[in-house]
């Protein structure tokens, strides 16, 4: 929920009234306040032709100021704001999602990173000592010992069974006492777990988490739809759920011809591909239609074979009536295999 009723930019700039403006602008820069993105040590002192360490004292300066303002009834607020918005995360939470839920624009996010920073309520956690992702942020007084011991269990878990877990599953099988919204919360800043556009966990390194080609974005798509999908709906589906290269749209030729050649897939109907381990088979009809009468050990009316046919094939009805005919013959009311036919 965005703190509208606060402008942040304003109040980063009555915090920072006394600071000498050209420090002021060098501060702005450095959280990404008036620019695209946040400045570099090195692209800032370059700009001012001062050192990298002379950026970074004059952005300490900056810093230090807010803890010592407590008296301002702005800044009171907004480390209302941010306290109150990482509590609602259970004490955890990363910068992007944090000033994204708060901030309005570009500006408004770069002021958030800087009261941050600031605050001594709010501490970064270390990501070379637990596995966070970068940029992650907690209250001070967080138990990060506890949710390393959850996030650990649940680790245990997706390696043992090898499987991925919508939170609802990860919930039944923890035994600790833990609220199933602070799961999800907890996982969120995980190094080492993420989520798939379909709301399930797992091993970040594992393909139903991060598919890097086609093929593997194909089959994670394909597994949790469980039908024969055409190759330009598979196409659009990569780029409907996010799987896609960002502002780049899925070729469906690209698709089709990596799923052809992958035995993973099989092609069941025309542009149609379904997984091989769904037990369709490839071929033609007329070729499906002739092993099922091979395999039958007596005749099969038109609606058995189509109904086998459609076990193993996406085809339209019409096209197995179509084929029957040109491979077997009727005797009342049964079809067999027409050994004449060509």
């Amino acid at each position: 929920m965005k703190a509208n009723n606060i402008n942040f930019v304003t109040v980063f700039d009555t915090v920072l009234v006394d600071l000498p403006s050209r420090s002021r602008d060098i501060v702005a820069k450095r959280f990404g306040i008036g620019e695209e993105k946040p400045l570099t040590l090195q692209a800032i002192g370059d700009e001012y032709d001062i050192t990298r360490e002379r950026v970074r004292q004059i952005v300490q300066a900056g810093l230090k100021g807010v803890c010592t303002i407590d008296e301002c009834d702005d800044f009171l607020q907004v480390k209302d704001v941010i306290i109150t918005r990482i509590s609602e995360n259970n004490g955890i939470i990363s910068i992007d999602g944090i000033v994204n839920s708060l901030g309005n624009d570009v500006d408004e996010h770069g002021a958030i990173r800087f009261f941050l920073d600031g605050m001594d309520e709010v501490v970064v956690v270390n990501a070379k000592k637990y596995p966070v992702d970068e940029q992650v942020v907690a209250l001070s007084d967080f138990d990060v010992d506890k949710w390393v011991e959850m996030h650990n269990d649940i680790k245990e878990i997706l390696e043992d069974k090898q499987k991925t877990y919508t939170v609802k599953k990860l919930h039944e099988k923890i035994t600790d006492d833990i609220e199933y919204e602070q799961i999800e919360q907890y996982l969120q800043v995980s190094s080492e777990i993420g989520k798939n556009p379909f709301d399930k966990w797992g091993m970040y390194e594992w393909d139903e988490i991060t598919p890097r080609g086609v093929r593997e974005k194909s089959l994670l798509i394909m597994k949790e739809k469980q039908e024969p999908m055409h190759f330009r709906d598979i196409a659009q589906s990569i780029d409907d759920y996010g799987l896609g290269k960002k502002g780049k749209k899925s070729h469906p030729q690209t698709v089709h011809n990596e799923l052809i050649r992958d035995d993973n897939f099989v092609l069941v109907g025309r542009g149609v591909y379904a997984l091989n381990a769904d037990n369709y088979t490839e071929g033609t009809v007329k070729e499906v239609i002739e092993n099922i009468l091979q395999d039958s050990d007596e005749p099969l009316t038109s609606e058995e074979i189509i109904e086998r046919v459609l076990e193993v094939r996406h085809v339209k009805p019409s096209t197995i009536k179509v084929n029957l005919n040109t491979v077997a013959k009727k005797m009342n009311k049964k079809y067999t295999l027409d050994s004449n036919a060509s």
